[in-house]
This record gives structure tokens, C-alpha cells and sequence, in this order.
């Protein structure tokens, strides 16, 4: 009885040991999709472009704005300075956008940045 209980004990001890490395497996496992899922996000974020035209304009300018997310996205124009001569939020509903704009702008350097979450970019325009 006694030999009995001890190998029974022993089968337990060996188990739980074995057991261990495969719940520590599991954390692994998921902190490699946890940086896969990072990095994924990190890919579209870079992806994201603005292309802006006509460039040099007049008061009238297309913004095309690819991958970003649905969902709000903050438009800024700056001057070369940094004031903030005008900010919009603009909806984005897919991959893929054009937004028109009517500037009453002095003639100069600005800057046009989309902000979206952790997203930016940011692209030089010219009124002439």
C-alpha cells in the first residue's frame, strides 16, 4: 500500500513538473502573436501617404489619402513658422480617400498633416 502511494505521489510530482514548461509555452506563444499583431500594425501605419494636388494650387486643393483606418482623421495646415492656419476633423470610411478643400490662403510654404491615432503625414504645398 505504501509503495502504491508513493509511486502515486511520484506520477504527480513528475506531472506538475512536466506541466509547467507548457502553461510558460502558452505566455510565449502568445507574447509572439502579441508582437506579430504589433508589427502588423506598425506595416500599415508606415503604408499611410497623403498626395496632394494641384501642388503648387490656388485656393482649390485634392487631398488623396491612403491606408489609414476608418474612422476620424485630423487634417492641420501650418506655415512654415508652425502657426495653425486651419484644422478639420474629416471622416475616413475606407482604405482609400479624396478630400477637396477651399483655402483663402496668402501666397506661401504650408504644410498639410493627417493625424489619425499614432498615424501622421505630413507633406509640403505651395499657394501660389
Amino acid at each position: 500500500m505504501f509503495k502504491s502511494c508513493l509511486l502515486a505521489g511520484c506520477c504527480l510530482l513528475t506531472i506538475s513538473t512536466f506541466a509547467q514548461p507548457l502553461s510558460s509555452t502558452d505566455s510565449s506563444q502568445k507574447i509572439i502573436i502579441q508582437n506579430n499583431i504589433a508589427e502588423k500594425k506598425a506595416v500599415e501605419e508606415s503604408q499611410a501617404s497623403l498626395k496632394i494636388y494641384p501642388n503648387p494650387a490656388k485656393n482649390k486643393i485634392s487631398l488623396q489619402v491612403a491606408g489609414f483606418t476608418p474612422g476620424i482623421a485630423q487634417v492641420k495646415i501650418t506655415d512654415t513658422k508652425g502657426k495653425l492656419w486651419r484644422q478639420d476633423n474629416r471622416l475616413l470610411t475606407n482604405g482609400q480617400e479624396e478630400i477637396a478643400m477651399f483655402l483663402l490662403l496668402a501666397p506661401g510654404i504650408y504644410f498639410i498633416s493627417i493625424t489619425k491615432k499614432t498615424t501622421v503625414v505630413k507633406k509640403k504645398l505651395v499657394i501660389l
